[in-house]
């Protein structure tokens, strides 16, 4: 049970706890986390990868992906779908799960967790895909504080209560479906985005679906125009492309935004185009954004200067409305952008509206998965660079910081507004970023080492982020 403290002693015991992390210079890894900053941990000495991080109120954290694990029934293994949970320290929390993290499997095929969300009474919400056979389903899981399925959450479990989970087959039986990323609206549905496959001529293109389920795990009747609790978004750039979903804007707390209107981004591969989608809270696509609820960007250069964005990995709204987006072009680097709430290009964000932090040489793709937004308006995205100072060219973790306005943030790093680590060779990728309320930064993903994947979280000094956070509290 939690006990409640005054805003003002959070903010003294963040401020305490952050003493150490505010000495240092933003980007420096934390000596007093992990390793020399990083955490590499295996499970069962097989492939794991973190796909997200959601810090916690009193500095623990939680961290959501698969790791290749025994199967439910019958001999071998397979990817399994996790959540983890780690002491502020990097430790895996022993009192969550077992020895620290849950993991599900339902059929003995490949499923994964990609994204998760913590709710009021601390219970946590985590959104993937689970494989009942041959073929993966969008996939919803609810988990109590401690790390045990929910049974009040999901499908019926035959014994009067119900299994923890629901799974939704969009796109028939020979279709592989996704849950993406998930959000809480006001009155506790929970909405999730997915990836889904939908015919065009002889073949098959990914689409984005949209779900709301009520507080107890059922889709949502009231939810949509086809009163299914699904909605399906037409296709971006063309009937045969594929619209590939990346991520929910949320603001910086991890919230929908007051009115519960939901943003979706992502990219449509083949045509070189970024895509924005937002929906009104019951699923109607929002007149006031864009041209009908939607827009597209697509980079270009002319004189020298370029504009607009090939793909979109990450989106955070501000406290007024706008968006703020990371993505890639054909600068090849982490590209920040700025929209008004209507979806017009902000030109007052960074150059012409836009900035680009590049780390490799101009022939290689610097690669971001993932858009964090502080306390004080700066925007932060992880994800990966080409690193050659080893002589032979490998993938590193790669954070970059921007400042409000859209300027690098040269107090951040290299001077520079970049930091590059190395945390094993040959590959490292983040795929996910946060930032705790001490303002210490969180990037996770995975190393390569020995021939497996390995579980792998960056913690960096930051700035005071969220001291004083209005229901902070603090356990017995």
């Amino acid at each position: 049970m939690a006990h409640p403290v005054t805003a003002f002693a959070a903010a003294l015991v963040l401020g305490l706890a952050s003493s150490f992390t505010h000495a240092q210079l933003p980007g420096t890894p934390d000596p007093d986390f992990g390793i020399g900053g990083r955490i590499i941990h295996d499970f069962h000495d097989a492939n794991d990868r973190a796909n997200a991080i959601v810090p916690l109120k009193d500095g623990r954290f939680l961290t959501a992906g698969y790791v290749v694990g025994p199967n439910i029934s019958g001999p071998g293994s397979s990817p399994n779908f996790v959540v983890a949970r780690f002491l502020s320290s990097g430790l895996p929390d022993p009192s969550f799960g077992n020895n620290g993290h849950f993991e599900l499997d339902i059929g003995g095929g490949v499923d994964a967790a990609h994204d998760l969300t913590v709710l009021p009474d601390r219970s946590i919400v985590a959104v993937g895909n689970l494989s009942p056979q041959f073929h993966a389903d969008a996939a919803i899981v609810k988990l109590t504080p401690d790390g045990e399925l929910d049974t009040t959450f999901g499908r019926p479990d035959g014994l009067g209560g119900r299994t923890g989970w629901n799974i939704v087959d969009l796109g028939g039986s020979t279709i592989h479906d996704d849950g993406i990323a998930v959000a809480m609206q006001r009155d506790g549905r929970l909405i999730v985005a997915a990836r889904t496959l939908r015919p065009a001529g002889p073949f098959h293109y990914h689409r984005v679906a949209v779900m709301r389920f009520t507080t107890d795990g059922q889709l949502d009747p009231t939810f949509g125009a086809s009163h299914d609790g699904i909605v399906v978004l037409d296709h971006f750039a063309g009937e045969q492309q594929s619209d590939y979903l990346t991520a929910i804007a949320l603001d910086q707390r991890g919230r929908l935004p007051g009115n519960d209107s939901v943003t979706v981004v992502g990219y449509t591969a083949s045509a070189n185009n970024a895509f924005i989608a937002r929906l009104t809270a019951d699923g109607e696509l929002d007149p006031t954004f864009g041209t009908g609820g939607r827009r597209t960007l697509q980079w270009s250069v002319s004189g020298g200067v370029h504009s607009g964005l090939n793909t979109i990995t990450g989106a955070r709204v501000l406290p007024d409305g706008r968006l703020a987006l990371v993505g890639t072009a054909g600068d090849r680097g982490f590209t920040f952008m700025r929209l008004a709430a209507n979806g017009a290009i902000d030109t007052t964000f960074g150059s012409n509206g836009r900035t680009t932090i590049k780390f490799s040489d101009p022939s290689r793709n610097d690669e971001p998965a993932a858009l964090a937004l502080q306390g004080n308006g700066r925007l932060v995205a992880a994800g990966y660079a080409i690193n050659g100072a080893s002589g032979t060219p490998q993938k590193d973790f790669f954070v970059a910081r921007v400042n409000a306005d859209g300027t690098p943030d040269a107090s951040f790093g290299d001077g520079q507004a970049r930091v590059i680590v190395s945390l094993a060779h040959p590959t490292d990728e983040a795929h996910a970023v946060a930032v705790e309320p001490s303002g210490r930064i969180l990037a996770g993903g995975y190393v390569e080492q020995s021939g497996n994947q390995d579980f792998a979280i960056l913690g960096l000094a930051g700035d005071p982020d969220r001291i004083g956070w209005y229901d902070f509290e603090l356990p017995r």
